[in-house]
């Protein structure tokens, strides 16, 4: 080939165009986006049955919609619990236990006696968290649990029959990026793969979700996903507070995901549905700012999913007790911008977490609730109430000022009663609600329950210190008369130990029964004062007369074991 100038010129402009486009696709490419080439289209599909469900057609707005929600209340920690843990090597373990996990966190397993409650109490929503991960039967399509499925819908049905609205989601399904391979759940990750996966299993699970509530009408609300952030921090630096548009631009398209598959299953082409921004924060303008909302196919059936623990040194921290014309003014800010670029723009907003942890400080939390709500209804968005149940004040963790931030227990779910009724009317009163009934629960008493120290009989007398080394075995035969209502009495030389019972495999932990001057959570046990009396549950009396039970914990010395199987109140 002859060379001249020309053939150089353009020779060079061909190469100049390769490196180009080269550096684009560097540029534009992380490494993970060419480590397998899997698309979203490869993983497989969960096939929509053939339906005649009639499409719902609300004629209500999102923020007509929002508005006649009024005032909800969480089931926290109770079907959103999981099975989730990372071991001594920093390997991620998601053990698939089945309808138990309802209760691994301490929780009750939850009642149609306590949705009723919530009813009473003038609650007009109820928000079921779910996790769906840890009750996946089929990890290659992601097919939900049978049995899980019919649990969750059992407990929606408690409350929509009772003419509330219900909110359902995707939970604690947000794992770190570096525990999703070979994991079911989602993450926010720059890797292709990962984002696949991810997208696949919003994909599958709200498909599900969508053909089982199909027939529902608008009353039940779909959130998309729960806090979607950065577990742990490690991809975008800032699990909480990450206020830049790479990790939102991720959400928006899982969100997408979620939403697109919704609309395809017949029965939900206008069902409202929820999605939030980074970790659903409802008090950073930027965050909010850099986040778009999904495109969808209805018309004005998205809501903005927002939480707002706020102001946090009063409402999480352990600094703040005191609700003052500072913690006003924060509020304020919130809720005008709310207003402002969402409700006034003709967005709906649901608040969908909040709360004001107990730091026995009854009379300021009114303060907050009062202001609070009257902001949030000016604005035209309900506040959903966070409920953990735990109620305690004094904490059940070593921090400084003795809160550590996570006591917001509002309804004593084996009672139905409420712990805070005086702050519960406070909310009905702002928000309007008149027809309501909040009975307060009083704490047992030994006397109370029928403890009987003459009649106890006394299982051991042995001083020993507890660790997680170191146990007492009860056999069987101490609990030959047990039933609902028996007492286990354990005494020890000071307060503050931590104690766990359980099953001697270890398999089970006995933590549902009422518990007086102990507060569950997780799979332990709390003591807050020198001696513990745990009432059984029929379930536990049934087990511990079976295969009797194992004493384990730590921070304590005991002094006795004391058993008494026939109360005098049973």
């Amino acid at each position: 080939m002859k060379i001249n100038a020309t053939s150089i010129k353009k020779l060079f402009s061909v190469l100049i165009l390769a490196v180009f486009l080269m550096a684009s696709f560097i540029c534009c490419s992380s490494p993970a986006n060419t480590a397998s080439g899997k698309t979203l289209d490869d993983y497989p599909v969960i096939e929509i049955p053939d339906s005649d469900v009639p499409e719902l057609n609300p004629t209500v707005s999102s923020v007509e919609m929002a508005k006649n929600m009024i005032i909800g209340w969480n089931l926290g920690n109770t079907l959103d619990a999981t099975g989730d843990w990372t071991d001594g090597n920093g390997v991620f373990h998601s053990d698939f236990k089945g309808l138990e996990t309802e209760t691994g966190w301490g929780m009750p397993t939850t009642t149609e006696s306590m949705i009723t409650a919530i009813k009473n109490a003038g609650f007009k929503t109820i928000r079921i968290p779910v996790s769906w991960h840890n009750h996946i039967s089929d990890k290659t399509d992601y097919m939900i649990d049978s049995a899980w499925m019919a649990r969750v819908k059992e407990v929606v049905d408690w409350a929509y029959n009772k003419d509330m609205y219900v909110i359902i989601n995707i939970h604690h399904d947000n794992l770190a990026e570096s525990n999703l391979a070979g994991n079911c759940g989602f993450a926010l990750s720059n890797n292709a793969d990962l984002q696949n996966q991810s997208k696949a299993y919003i994909r599958n699970v709200w498909t599900q979700i969508a053909v089982e509530f199909a027939s529902y009408d608008e009353r039940l609300i779909f959130e998309v996903l729960n806090e979607p952030r950065d577990v742990g921090g490690k991809v975008f630096k800032d699990e909480w507070n990450y206020s830049g548009k790479d990790a939102l631009t991720i959400i928006t398209a899982y969100e997408q995901v979620g939403i697109d598959a919704i609309r395809a299953v017949p029965g939900n082409k206008n069902r409202f549905i929820m999605v939030p921004g980074y970790a659903a924060s409802g008090t950073n303008a930027t965050m909010l700012g850099n986040f778009t909302l999904p495109t969808d196919s209805a018309s004005d059936k998205l809501i903005l999913s927002t939480h707002a623990y706020s102001p946090y040194n009063f409402a999480m921290a352990n600094s703040d007790s005191v609700f003052g014309d500072d913690d006003k003014a924060d509020l304020t800010s919130i809720f005008k911008y709310l207003k402002t670029n969402y409700t006034d723009k003709e967005i709906g907003v649901v608040m969908g977490e909040a709360s004001a942890s107990n730091k026995d400080n009854t009379a300021e939390r009114i303060k907050w609730v009062k202001y609070y709500f009257e902001k949030a209804k000016e604005a035209g968005i309900p506040v959903v109430l966070w409920d953990n149940d735990v109620a305690d004040p004094d904490g059940n963790e070593n921090v400084d000022g003795g809160y550590n931030g996570e006591h917001h227990g509002w309804l004593n779910r084996k009672s139905g009663k409420w712990y805070f009724p005086t702050i519960i009317k406070a909310m009905m009163d702002t928000v309007g609600i008149t027809d309501y009934s909040i009975p307060e629960y009083v704490a047992p008493t030994p006397s109370s329950i029928g403890w009987d120290e003459a009649s106890a009989v006394t299982i051991s007398t042995d001083q020993k210190e507890i660790n997680w080394q170191s146990e007492y075995n009860l056999e069987s035969s101490n609990f030959v008369n047990a039933k609902s209502g028996s007492i286990l009495k354990i005494s020890f030389t000071e307060s503050g130990a931590t104690l766990r019972l359980t099953s001697a495999d270890w398999k089970t932990n006995y933590n549902t029964g009422d518990i007086l001057n102990g507060q569950a959570g997780g799979d332990n046990i709390s003591v807050t004062a020198s001696e513990i009396y745990y009432i059984l549950t029929a379930s536990d009396a049934s087990a511990w007369k079976a295969n009797g039970i194992t004493i384990s914990g730590a921070n304590g010395t005991i002094t006795s074991i004391k058993f008494l199987a026939n109360p005098s109140t049973n």
